[in-house]
């Protein structure tokens, strides 16, 4: 059996940790705040440069993307596309606050970036995880 090192669980840790961050940030936006979180999106980007219908089309979608990346982040399920989805969805949420220059938030967004591309960095200490013992069975 492989020993493990530190390099493995510092990974795992912030994987776990991104993981469950990201989860909150979907499951908290279900149930009444769901709607309360449609108007806000919607208000916040009335003024930028994109048609109404895909601000709100985004702003139903986020909720639920960012639970499912989140949930399998956590467990370490589909690793590569659970990050370049996570990644995915930070970038455009990054774009979009550019376009109505709230840059303090972009700036909150680039560090959501910088983890998830360390953890896609160092993908391949990813010990920890369902996809690896599915891999060994």
């Amino acid at each position: 059996m492989k020993q493990n090192n530190h390099q493995d669980l510092a990974v795992s840790i912030l994987r776990i940790a991104l993981g469950i961050n990201i989860f909150l940030h979907g499951v908290v936006r279900f149930g009444a705040n769901y709607s309360k979180f449609i108007t806000w999106i919607t208000d916040t980007f009335k003024d930028a440069p994109l048609p109404t219908w895909s601000v709100v089309a985004f702003a139903y979608a986020i909720p639920p993307v960012e639970a499912t990346v989140g949930l399998l982040l956590i467990f370490g399920v589909f690793m590569l596309p659970t990050m370049l989805t996570g990644l995915g969805l930070m970038i455009v949420l990054m774009a979009g606050s550019c376009l109505i220059q709230n840059w303090e938030i972009v700036g909150l967004q680039m560090i959501y970036i910088l983890l998830y591309t360390t953890v896609l960095f160092f993908f391949n200490y990813n010990h920890y995880s369902v996809d690896v013992l599915v891999r060994k069975k």
